[in-house]
């Protein structure tokens, strides 16, 4: 519907800094894992380390092998604040919700960003019921 004669236009620009990105990017997937707000922490920390590795390490693999190692996990507990105990259990409610799978983050949850400052997600809504 438009509003005073002015069709809707459904982009959105949000100014962020890249720290913050990667919070929003994992709070606006919330429907598709429900995580408290502490693995949100673990999970957006375990992104931006894996974004920053992503600039010197270009083999995929040898990415999330790194990514997934003790000492890098070490570093992600403590810049969360989390005790040894508490990260295995995030730890295992990423892998029960299916963002860390087969030992990596599951790849629809890494955001594609290019070198530059814009990174643009597309939503396809598929709505099969009528509203009545």
């Amino acid at each position: 519907m438009d509003v005073k004669g002015v069709k809707p236009n459904n982009v959105i620009g949000i100014p962020t800094t890249l720290n913050d990105f990667f919070r929003y990017w994992v709070e606006f997937l919330g429907p598709l894992h429900h995580l408290t707000n502490r693995e949100i922490d673990v999970i957006t920390a375990f992104l931006r380390k894996r974004y920053v590795l992503s600039k010197s390490i270009l083999d995929p693999k040898m990415l999330n092998k790194y990514l997934m190692n003790e000492d890098t996990k070490a570093e992600i507990r403590e810049e969360c604040g989390v005790s040894p105990a508490h990260f295995q259990v995030i730890m295992g409610k990423l892998r029960k919700s299916r963002i860390i799978v087969d030992g990596n983050i599951h790849p629809k949850f890494i955001p594609n960003i290019k070198d530059g400052d814009n990174f643009q997600l597309l939503l396809h809504f598929q709505i099969k019921d009528e509203v009545s």
